[in-house]
């Protein structure tokens, strides 16, 4: 779209490398495939590592992670498509820093097993940056979709004749399975994602390559597209029928009466499907299908499932799924019964048995056994004692045989006892969801636990398999958890988890943080929170948690650079730790490392740097200095090591002057180390030195700009010079002594206030 007012994002995409590695099966609960569920974008499996590219080294993910790359089920797409609500307090005030990138991370390995997060991470940025969705991947997804031929028709008759098709519904109907469909059945697996970050403009000729489907995702920005937007759309549509491509674009309903202005004809309105036709399909198309009729047929699951969103509906779905799995020979209504109030998140039968047991040894027999489900009784006993401690109790001494044991505990919780001893809750979800239960019924023990779920990860008792996940696990429960509450809580949990990992779990703080932005329910506000933790200083968020902070953001960067940028400048400008300094560094450093990114890194210092804001200047100064402070492996500043490349000397000169200006709120030894590593390279690199001369020189004094003197930055640019090379007064003067006189006496002669020389009289 290239009008003016259309502030849609977007960036031009290469092509990078065909993946075809095809997913490892699913266990059969847990390989349902979003048929029609206006659940969040989905997240592709696994690709291969590309390059260099950030979140997409498998060296950045936690152990357990890497080694799930190995074998990966098919995503769950069970979460839901519900409005994005702003928290109160956004840190962001440009509405396009809350763009939420449309990915589902709810996947479920195995029966209770946890969320793989280091694989949805990058399954997620590959996706985001727009490469090849995989083969397998557009199948299993397409499995499930069941719509009507006619109305398959009507999409093919649009995308043929313009090239462009809007899909906008005012619901959750379904809008990406059938842009995946439609698109498949025109360039089969060639289609992408368009890879956009918030206030970039949106133009269709920055979407190359020869045939290709393309999917562009606004269904999160509401009813806030500019007018104009479909006559840009027609006018791009040109563009795309030259290259033999198409471009579905994904809106609400509300937004595209508000932009259409007239181009309805590239529209389509789509219905929501019926509830059972949903049920039906997922439940045929699960791995081992499910039988449908007799789920069909019951009163109380037609009735849980009436005008039921389709995304709502796929969690009904999963949960006759993982209730036929974990008990296969069951009663049919008992399973019923498990379905509907797995659908409620167990919450009434929780509420009556925590009533019924007052005792907080029982309570805290069943937390221990949820949060180790699958861990061998003695174990989870011996938990519960640890739990209780951690939460403020002094358990009661149970010498011998006096209390309950293993056996009456078990069955207390409504939990069973496997053949191999150990704990397990044949009910679907029922785990999660007492953890949920806990985290709502006592927030003020939520710091308290998790640092003891942080404990739990080193208990040399727990089997590996348990331990390794069990971090996963709790980050998906805190997810489920966040997604649910509209509050502050959801944040400050997220805080609590992160911070308490931080320090003997620094992979998986990371980890969680990486994830909690990505997500479609928790995003918006997670990347909000992360601004205003950067805002704050080093007493009210401790150093360790800003350094996982800093870590998370450099993964992002990969999809949001500009808006990471912000978050990492923003940490730059609010830290006196050292450590969180060189996090913040190596970010940056990684994000100027990528070309693409340093022209937009350029324009948005700069532009900070002229902020009326003081806050916004002093982070531009900072993440400036960060830059100008890391060197190459030769010893180079990694500013100067493109310098033939893409560097603008002029830019560089007003950074220094910044630096120069505000060098008395800047980390003196930060300051003096960026200028040590300029001169250096200055004196042992012949072609860089007069551009480093040159630079220095206009960042105190501009050529025809600058007209009086200077003091502040001529002094303070001459103490980080006596600094870099002292007076040696005792030997001749060094090379470096050489140099700095030379820029000094640059500097003198370039003084606006110094007379220009007369004649010369003989």
């Amino acid at each position: 779209m290239s009008t003016e007012n259309t502030t849609m994002a977007g960036e031009r995409t290469t092509a990078p490398a065909e993946n075809t590695t095809p997913p490892t099966e699913a266990l059969s609960p847990h390989s349902i495939a979003e048929q029609d569920a206006e659940a969040p974008s989905p997240t592709p499996p696994p690709l291969p590592v590309a390059g260099t590219a950030l979140g997409a080294d498998r060296s950045q993910l936690s152990p357990a992670a890497r080694s799930a790359l190995a074998a990966l089920p098919p995503p769950d797409s069970s979460g839901h498509d519900l409005p994005q609500a702003e928290e109160e307090g956004s840190a962001e005030g440009e509405w396009k820093a809350d763009y939420d990138g449309r990915i589902s991370v709810d996947q479920r390995l195995g029966r209770n097993d946890g969320v793989n997060i280091g694989v949805q991470i990058v399954q997620a940025i590959n996706r985001l940056r727009g490469d090849l969705l995989p083969p397998e991947w557009i199948a299993e997804r397409l499995s499930t979709y069941e719509r009507p031929v006619n109305e398959r028709d009507q999409l093919r008759s649009i995308l043929t004749r313009e090239h462009v098709l809007v899909l906008h519904s005012s619901e959750s109907a379904g809008r990406y399975t059938a842009a995946l469909a439609a698109l498949h059945r025109e360039v089969e697996n060639n289609i992408r994602h368009v890879r956009r970050e918030p206030g970039e403009v949106f133009a269709a000729e920055g979407l190359e390559g020869q045939g290709v489907g393309w999917i562009l995702d606004l269904r999160d920005e509401g009813d806030r597209l500019p007018s104009g937007v479909g006559l840009a759309l027609r006018q791009d549509a040109l563009h795309l029928k030259r290259s033999g491509s198409y471009l579905i674009v994904l809106t609400a309903t509300a937004a595209w009466r508000h932009a259409s202005k007239g181009t309805d004809v590239l529209a389509h309105a789509l219905p929501l499907p019926a509830p059972k036709e949903v049920l039906r399909a997922h439940l045929e198309k699960a791995t081992p299908p499910v039988k449908a009729a007799r789920w069909l047929d019951d009163s109380k699951i037609a009735g849980g499932i009436a005008g039921r969103l389709p995304a709502e509906v796929v969690e009904w779905a999963r949960a006759i799924c993982e209730a036929e799995y974990l008990d296969p020979d069951g009663d049919f209504k008992d399973l019923v019964d498990a379905v509907v109030q797995a659908a409620e998140d167990w919450r009434t039968r929780l509420l009556e048995w925590h009533t019924e047991h007052e005792d907080s040894a029982h309570r805290n027999y069943l937390l221990a056994a949820s949060v180790l489900d699958g861990a061998p009784v003695e174990t989870i006993y011996a938990a519960a004692e640890t739990l209780a401690e951690a939460l403020g109790e002094t358990p009661a001494p149970r010498p011998g045989q006096q209390g309950l044991g293993v056996i009456a505990l078990t069955r207390e919780i409504k939990a069973d006892l496997s053949d191999e001893d150990t704990v397990c809750f044949r009910r679907p979800g029922y785990a999660e969801a007492v953890v949920d239960y806990f985290w709502a019924d006592r927030p003020h023990l939520i710091q308290k636990f998790t640092r003891w779920t942080a404990d739990q990860t080193s208990n040399k008792d727990l089997p590996d398999e348990v331990a390794n996940q069990l971090a996963s696990r709790v980050t998906g429960w805190a997810l489920r958890y966040m997604r649910a509450k509209r509050g502050k809580r959801a944040t400050e949990l997220l805080r609590e988890i992160a911070g308490q990992w931080a320090q003997p779990l620094p992979e998986q703080a990371r980890d969680l943080l990486t994830v909690a932005a990505l997500d479609t329910g928790t995003g918006r506000r997670v990347r909000d929170a992360y601004l205003a933790w950067a805002r704050r200083n080093d007493q009210d968020i401790p150093p360790y948690l800003k350094v996982a902070l800093a870590q998370a953001c450099e993964r992002l960067a990969d999809i949001y650079p500009t808006m990471m940028l912000l978050r990492l400048t923003e940490l730059a400008a609010h830290t006196d730790h050292e450590d969180v300094t060189n996090a913040v560094g190596q970010a940056l450093t990684t994000l100027w490392d990528q070309p693409k990114n340093r022209k937009d890194i350029q324009s948005q210092l700069a532009e900070w740097s002229r902020s009326p804001e003081k806050g916004r200047r002093t982070a531009a100064h900072h993440a400036f200095l960060h830059l100008a402070a890391r060197t190459t492996e030769d010893g180079s500043p990694v500013l100067l090591a493109t310098a033939h490349e893409d560097m603008n000397r002029a830019w560089q000169a007003a950074r220094w002057r910044g630096l120069l200006v505000d060098h008395g709120k800047l980390p003196t030894s930060l300051l003096q180390q960026a200028l040590n590593a300029w001169m250096n390279a200055a004196t042992s690199v012949q072609d860089l030195q007069d551009p480093i001369l040159t630079i220095l020189q206009h960042a105190v004094y501009e050529p025809q700009t600058d007209t009086v003197y200077a003091a502040d930055r001529y002094l303070a640019l001459n103490h980080l010079l006596f600094a870099w090379a002292p007076v040696q007064s005792l030997r001749p003067p060094s090379e470096q002594e050489a140099l700095r006189d030379q820029l000094l006496l640059a500097l003198r002669n370039a003084d606006p206030a110094v007379p220009a020389p007369g004649p010369h009289v003989p």
